[in-house]
């Protein structure tokens, strides 16, 4: 059965709404503007959706020059670029890193907007973020995703997850980069690696599941019933959920929806 690009999607800020995208360039650490930015509380400890489920009503659009984050009627702009001349320690699970400050203005926008004192930051290019050497030779990079460039999900992979609920959850709850249609479920678990183009994107761990696919994406409701339903046929052997794929990209480039994608199976055990 053949696979192709069902989706692409980006989350500029870390943890807030993502964008959706029919081409997508490929750099050094993931799809461009993928987690750029991130929110930090005044500890400089990472914020997301597992600490303040708004997040998710945080939308976010791209232009030309700038970001837009919106909530509500508000809105604010963030330079695509700005100066790197104000950073403090920040720190996202066991890295700690020098983040540069965007703006006061900024701050306060989205410290008013969560209700807590935060600060938007972004990664300097001078500053590489290692990926784990455990599945990433050295010089392979991350910007403030968890912890890989890229999460790979088949879009097939809902059949069985809906068929246990009530009321049936889109893909974008597991905020995937690259959806893939046209196979089984969770048929990404047997792959070594897949071809999109000319490019290759290794898929070295699955990715465990945390409580932000419970958050409904546009309204911020939790929904138990999710992890639930997942655990009872997704559930690793160290008790963990497990859904989709994290990817490494072994090149630059585009990929774009549509494109054909040629899956890599894993060598056979023994």
């Amino acid at each position: 059965m053949s696979h192709q690009v069902h989706s692409l999607h980006i989350y500029p800020i870390k943890s807030c709404r993502g964008i959706d995208l029919e081409r997508a360039e490929l750099v050094d650490t993931g799809f461009r503007w993928d987690r750029h930015w991130m929110l930090v509380d005044d500890e400089g400890q990472f914020l997301s959706q597992r600490r303040l489920p708004q997040m998710a009503t945080i939308g976010t659009e791209l232009t030309d020059q700038s970001l837009i984050a919106r909530h509500g009627e508000r809105a604010i702009e963030i330079p695509l670029h700005s100066p790197d001349v104000d950073r403090i320690p920040v720190r996202i699970w066991n890295d700690l890193l020098p983040g540069s400050i965007v703006s006061e203005e900024i701050d306060r926008w989205f410290g008013e907007v969560l209700e807590t004192d935060c600060h938007l930051v972004y990664l300097p290019e001078s500053v590489p973020r290692q990926v784990d050497r455990d599945y990433a030779e050295e010089g392979k990079t991350v910007g403030f995703a968890d912890g890989f460039p890229l999460l790979v999900v088949g879009l097939e992979n809902l059949d069985p997850l809906n068929r246990r609920l009530e009321q049936p959850v889109g893909i974008e709850r597991f905020r995937p980069n690259i959806v893939i249609a046209g196979g089984q479920p969770h048929e990404e678990d047997d792959w070594a690696a897949i071809r999109i183009g000319d490019i290759d994107i290794d898929l070295p761990k699955p990715c465990s599941r945390c409580v932000i696919p419970s958050i409904d994406q546009h309204t911020a409701e939790q929904d138990s019933a999710i992890l639930r339903a997942l655990a009872e046929y997704r559930r690793g052997e160290d008790g963990k959920v497990y859904f989709g794929q994290n990817g490494l990209h072994r090149a630059r480039g585009w990929i774009q929806v549509g494109q054909t994608v040629q899956p890599e199976k894993k060598a056979a055990a023994g």
